[in-house]
């Protein structure tokens, strides 16, 4: 019998939409996060569904489930997603990059969005070094090569690589809300539950300023994201958490019924005389790859 390859790569394309669409929950999202349209998409998953005569997913308003008769093409898919991955990275594994890149941070940048991109990293360049400063402060130019930034610099010889906004909630420990109960609203919030908060924050957000000085206990303040997390995730209040690390937290819930609208921008720059080397161009392309997905 012999192999059509178009027909296997239609195949192959159309079953990586499904994997994709099943993993980020949302047609959308896998579109966005893959650079296609919405519509193509959705068009490629409902093409499979008509070759396989099954429904695969089901479509809800928030989003896409996997249907019992979509496990098996989702497992297929997952399997050719790892081989995918398996390949690149024994392709990596022979780079020839050596050396350090010197990257500047904050701690909750590199706690909840950039941890994981340094285990890619070293992965497929083992040869190179990160050296990892964590500050809020504005470095100076000779102190970093890359930097992911919460204020826009000013410094010549810098070039701005990209723009990013967090966004964050309020969140309490399951031993928090068992103890105290999830506040009714903004007053109850102020009023009677306790409250972490890091010291920057109401310089962000003229409303969580007010929440602050309007709260009967703000029980403690901290000027570190990892430990502002580590007092939340221990029961001590509840506080802001950028929604992308603390979903990564399993004794953590999110008090959705007070938004706060609360965000902050923040950039990833080079240094315009070292943003061409190879190990800044590798490094940068897996920082972006992460921030975007917040």
């Amino acid at each position: 019998m012999s192999t059509n390859i178009y027909a296997d790569l239609a195949k192959i394309k159309k079953l990586l939409c499904l994997e994709e669409s099943v993993r980020y929950g949302s047609i959308s999202k896998a579109a966005e996060n893959n650079g296609l349209k919405q519509s193509n998409m959705s068009a490629l998953i409902k093409d499979f569904e008509k070759e396989t005569n099954q429904k695969l997913i089901t479509r809800l308003s928030k989003g896409v489930k996997l249907t019992e008769d979509g496990y098996t093409y989702y497992a297929a898919a997952c399997e050719i997603k790892n081989t995918l991955k398996k390949l690149e990275e024994e392709k990596n594994l022979i780079s020839p990059l050596t050396g350090s890149v010197k990257l500047w941070i904050s701690d909750g940048l590199g706690l909840g969005v950039l941890s994981k991109c340094f285990h890619n990293f070293y992965q497929n360049y083992p040869k190179v070094n990160i050296e990892i400063t964590c500050s809020v402060e504005m470095p100076k130019l000779d102190e970093f090569d890359m930097g992911v930034l919460f204020q826009k610099p000013q410094i010549k010889g810098l070039s701005i690589k990209k723009e990013y906004i967090l966004k964050f909630s309020l969140f309490a420990s399951k031993e928090y809300i068992t103890k105290f109960g999830i506040p009714k609203n903004l007053d109850d919030l102020c009023l009677n539950h306790k409250i972490c908060d890091r010291k920057n924050y109401g310089s962000y957000s003229k409303k969580w300023a007010e929440i602050i000085s309007k709260a009967s206990s703000v029980t403690s303040v901290t000027n570190s994201s990892a430990m502002l997390l580590s007092l939340i995730k221990d029961g001590i209040g509840i506080g802001l958490l950028p929604i992308g690390t603390a979903f990564k937290e399993d004794n953590l819930i999110e008090i959705k019924n007070i938004p706060v609208n609360f965000q902050i921008k923040f950039w990833l720059v080079l240094r315009k005389d070292t943003e061409n080397s190879e190990k800044i161009k590798a490094l940068t392309k897996i920082i972006d790859f992460e921030s975007a997905k917040l």
